[in-house]
Order: C-alpha cells, then sequence, then structure tokens
C-alpha cells in the first residue's frame, strides 16, 4: 500500500490509501494511521539521544528490514513515519481526527516499544482488559501476557523487529481481574522519518464470546459425530444421484463392507431392485418423506437383507443438498415372524387334515348308517323312518361343513397352480354365500411354488373380498391374478363405496393384516380408489419371495 505526498489539511481519504480500498480496510488503515500518529508524537516528545558508532549498523539493520518486507506488510504508521509533516502546526485538525478515531474505536489500541513498554492506551483497551491508561502507560506489556504465553510473545516481537505485520493473530491475554480473554491481534511495526523501526501499534479485539460460541459450535459437531458414529441404526448421507456421501459404522456392519467400500458408491450397488431405488430417489426428490418403508439390501458377500427405512432430504433454497436415511435391519424378524406363520399354518393344514381324514370319515360312516337304518324302517313300515330321515339330512349338512372348514384353514393346495384353483373357490364362495357377483378370470395360469407365499396372497384377496362384501356394500367384485417380469400381482376390485389411501394411521385391522401379509412376502400392498367409485387393492410380490424354501437336508 502506498501513500503519495505529505499529510495536508486534505480528508484523511484523500490523503490516504487508493479509493479502491474496501470499507473495512479501509478503517482498518484509519486505526493504524491515528495509532502510528500518536505513537510519533509521544515519541517526539522525548529528546533523542546522539548518534553513536553503531547508527551504521542499524540503518544496515533497516534497509535489511525493508528489504525483507513484502509491500502487503507495510504498514499504514510506516508509511506516515517516512513521510512526516514537515511541520506539526501545519495540520493540526487531522492529527485531532486521527485521536479521535483511535480514543472512539470499538477495537482497543495501544502501542509499545520494542522493549515492550506502553506508550499510547485508548479507551476502547480500557474497558478490554480493566486497566486504565494511568496504570500502563509506561508499564511492561508482559503484564498482559498468561502463563505460557512467553514464547508466543518472542515470536510477535521477532516478526516486528524484522518488519513483518501480523494479522488477526488468536491467542489469549489477562485481563485486570485476572480473567483470561480471548483476542484477535493485529501488530504493525512503527518506523521515524529515517526508516528506523521504534516502536510497534497494536489492534486487539476481544473474541471471547466468538470463541465460546465457536468451541460450543466445534462441540455440537463432535457430539453429533459421535452420535451418527455409534448410533444402533444404519445412518447414511447420500447425493440426489444417489451417491453415499457418508456411513456410520452400523450401516457398514449392515452392508458387511469397509468405509471404503462403500461411500462414493452408488447405492444401486447395494439393492437387488434397481427400480426400487429409482422409485425411493424420485419420492426424495419430490420433497415426500418415507417412513416405515420396506426394502431389500444387498452385502458385499450377496446376501439379501430385509430393512425398514426412514428417509428425507435436507433441502436449501428449494435445492436438494443431500438425502438422509436411517435404515434399520429387520431381516432376523421378518425370518422370526415367517417362521411363527408358517408353524401356524402348518398346523392349520394338520388341523384340516384331521377334520377331513378323521372327523370326517367317522361322520361319513355315521350317515351311511342312519341311511341304511331308515332304508329299513321304511320297510318295516315304522314311523320312525321320518326321524332317521331328518338324522341322515343333518349328518350330511354335518359333513359339509366340515369340508368347508377343512378348506377354509387351508385354502391353497401344496402345488403351483394352488393359488388359482383357492381363488376360484373363493369366488364361487363368496356368490353363494353373499349372493352378489364374483368372478375369477385369470388371463393365464400363473405358477406360484411358495406355499407360504401363495397362502398370503390368498388371505389378502379374502380380507379384501370380505371388506367389499360386508363393508363397502360392492355389487360386483373381480379377482386377477397376474404375472410379469417374475412378478407376481395380485388385484382385487369391486364398485363400492370405497375406502381411503393405505397409511400406517389407518385404523382398520383388516387392512394392517393384509399389509403384515404383503411384507412377509416382500411385497408392497396398495389401495387406491377406483375411476368411477369402488377401491382397487393391488399386492405386488417380488420373484425371490415367489421361490420354493427347499429344507437343508
Amino acid at each position: 500500500m502506498q501513500l503519495s505526498g505529505t499529510l495536508t489539511h486534505k480528508g484523511v481519504r484523500q490523503c490516504g490509501p487508493p479509493a479502491a480500498l474496501s470499507e473495512p480496510r479501509l478503517a482498518h488503515f484509519l486505526l493504524l494511521l491515528a495509532a502510528a500518529a500518536l505513537t510519533i508524537g509521544a515519541m517526539r516528545k522525548t529528546p533523542q539521544r546522539r548518534q553513536t558508532s553503531r547508527a551504521p549498523r542499524k540503518r544496515a539493520f533497516a534497509r535489511r528490514s525493508r528489504r525483507s518486507a513484502s509491500p502487503s506488510a507495510v504498514s499504514a504508521g510506516a508509511v506516515l513515519a517516512s513521510n512526516p509533516p514537515r511541520n506539526e502546526a501545519c495540520c493540526p485538525d487531522l492529527r485531532g481526527q486521527l485521536a479521535a478515531v483511535v480514543e472512539y474505536s470499538n477495537d482497543a489500541i495501544f502501542s509499545r516499544t520494542l522493549g515492550g513498554t506502553f506508550t499510547s492506551w485508548n479507551a476502547a483497551a480500557a474497558r478490554v482488559f480493566g486497566f486504565a491508561a494511568a496504570e500502563v502507560l509506561g508499564q511492561s506489556s508482559r503484564m498482559l501476557l498468561p502463563p505460557g504465553r512467553r514464547d508466543e510473545y518472542r515470536w510477535l516481537v521477532a516478526r516486528i523487529r524484522r518488519g513483518r505485520v501480523v494479522q488477526h493473530f488468536e491467542t489469549d491475554r489477562l485481563r485486570k481481574d485476572g480473567q483470561r480473554i480471548h483476542v484477535s491481534l493485529t501488530l504493525s511495526p512503527i518506523r521515524d522519518g529515517r526508516r528506523r523501526l521504534i516502536s510497534c501499534s497494536t489492534i486487539a479485539r476481544d473474541i471471547t464470546e466468538q470463541q465460546r460460541a465457536r468451541e460450543a459450535i466445534q462441540r455440537s459437531e463432535r457430539e453429533l459425530a459421535d452420535l451418527f458414529e455409534e448410533a444402533s441404526v444404519g445412518l447414511l448421507w447420500g447425493a440426489p444421484e444417489g451417491r453415499i456421501l457418508r456411513a456410520n459404522r452400523a450401516l457398514l456392519d449392515l452392508l458387511e463392507c469397509r468405509a471404503e467400500e462403500c461411500v462414493g458408491h452408488n447405492l444401486r450397488e447395494f439393492h437387488p431392485d434397481r427400480a426400487d431405488v429409482e422409485n425411493i430417489l424420485g419420492r426424495l426428490a419430490n420433497r415426500e418423506t418415507l417412513q416405515n418403508f420396506q426394502t431389500s439390501l444387498r452385502t458385499r458377500s450377496g446376501q439379501g437383507k430385509v430393512v425398514l427405512m426412514d428417509a428425507n432430504g435436507l433441502w436449501e433454497k428449494g435445492t436438494l443438498i443431500h438425502t438422509r436415511w436411517f435404515i434399520r435391519d429387520i431381516s432376523r424378524r421378518k425370518q422370526l415372524e415367517r417362521e411363527v406363520l408358517a408353524i401356524s399354518e402348518r398346523e392349520r393344514r394338520a388341523f384340516s387334515r384331521e377334520l377331513h381324514d378323521s372327523l370326517g370319515q367317522q361322520l361319513s360312516g355315521i350317515a351311511y348308517l342312519s341311511n341304511v337304518l331308515r332304508d329299513r324302517l321304511r320297510e318295516h313300515g315304522c314311523p320312525e323312518a321320518a326321524e332317521a330321515a331328518r338324522m341322515s339330512k343333518l349328518l350330511q349338512q354335518a359333513i359339509g361343513e366340515t369340508r368347508r372348514l377343512s378348506r377354509g384353514l387351508s385354502p391353497v393346495r401344496p402345488e403351483p397352480e394352488g393359488l388359482g384353483i383357492a381363488l376360484n373357490e373363493l369366488a364361487a364362495h363368496t356368490r353363494d354365500v353373499f349372493g352378489i357377483r364374483c368372478c375369477f378370470r385369470p388371463p393365464e395360469a400363473v405358477l406360484v411354488p411358495d406355499n407360504d407365499s401363495a397362502n398370503h396372497l390368498y388371505r389378502i384377496a379374502q380380507e379384501a373380498v370380505n371388506n367389499a362384501a360386508k363393508h363397502a356394500h360392492a355389487r360386483r367384485i373381480g379377482i386377477s391374478l397376474r404375472q410379469a417380469g417374475g412378478k407376481v400381482t395380485l388385484a382385487i376390485t369391486d364398485d363400492g363405496v370405497g375406502v381411503g389411501p393405505l397409511s400406517p394411521r389407518r385404523e382398520g385391522l383388516g387392512l394392517r393384516i393384509m399389509q403384515y401379509r404383503a411384507g412377509l412376502s416382500q411385497g408392497e400392498l396398495s389401495v387406491l380408489p377406483k375411476r368411477g367409485g369402488g377401491t382397487v387393492i393391488k399386492c405386488v410380490v417380488p420373484p425371490p419371495a415367489l421361490k420354493a424354501h427347499i429344507p437343508a437336508g
């Protein structure tokens, strides 16, 4: 920063730095200028010692300092000292203006000799450090140093002696009451008319509160980082396009990989169904929040994991910054649920076989004997023949009810085409019981090898049909079963009063049971209004759930 000419009665901005300086830098310049002016004025009142034979050495040192200092390191005070007014009386207004700048500045401004003795002290310095000017002038600046800062002070003095400017140096200093405060220091060397280094000006800003706030933010960030890393559920930050930005230890354990094998990779690498990932990312990009969303992940070893996920996006000014995923592994829970339900289904099938093979056979034998008794009574003209006939009729009804109970307990036969047969029987039963139109017309034979998944789909269809007939007052019900792309889609449509969309807040037990059974089959259930009135219930089951489970051994 170069100044041309000497200080005159012109304005400070006119005789100071170029107009290209920004306001903050201009203010800093004025503070340094004022401090330097006052320092030089104070030192001129002190008689100068006569130059000794060591003067050439000092001039040589000054020349070396000028050569080592960069242009940016030349302070306003140094420039002022090198171009002092030839007659101090010619600019009394300027000196008064500079004194006012220093005195009423919000920053502590003081100057000291190279030996560390205070030579000036403004009002802000008194507020910041608690010392009045009379208490510090002529005293050593080491009174402000807390323990352990001596080496730091020597380093600062060494830089000043080399003609360097120290800017925004953060450190600790002591107040009069012994309190330790955090300050930001700017130190500038001051030279006389012969460019000899004579003193140092300091601007100190109390940044204790800022430092506390910064430390609080850093502490909060550390705590959040620890919470993120040590959380028991998998946490993930993802870019809008699906790239993984950050993953915690629980997620890495879930995916069975190291951080470098996960962070920076795309989510699609860890998902068996890319279309499902696109669906999730699209919904998040549309500002949707996902809660208890069931999906699957694939580990590095290729093992599938069933997870429950909550996800949302972090938005700033309408831009999606990143997505946040909370992932819980429910594979074990789902496995236990499937096992419990499989045990229940086995018990139902066993009970069904008992009804059909044991009770049904016994009732059939009793019915045969009652028919024989009826025929013999008729041959002998006995009046008890009519009672025997009524008994035979009741036995036939009991046999029919036993068979219906047996089929209801185990409606799907353990064969690939068993689901289609069971749905056709469900439609016929609905027509007979409720007296409404219910049809099942599959476009083609759909094979479901896994009997558990077939049973879940049948129970979903049974619940949906019963709801439509009993609660929606439907007159027509349609059942369809399709297979495309390896996925099986079961759809039940009706023309009833309709229901609202399926949500976690719905209280209907039937809908929750349907959603639960769909989850056990790794499927997705949707309940949507039908165009023209009514409801459409769909359950889509992916290929992995349709494969038959073969017991080991």
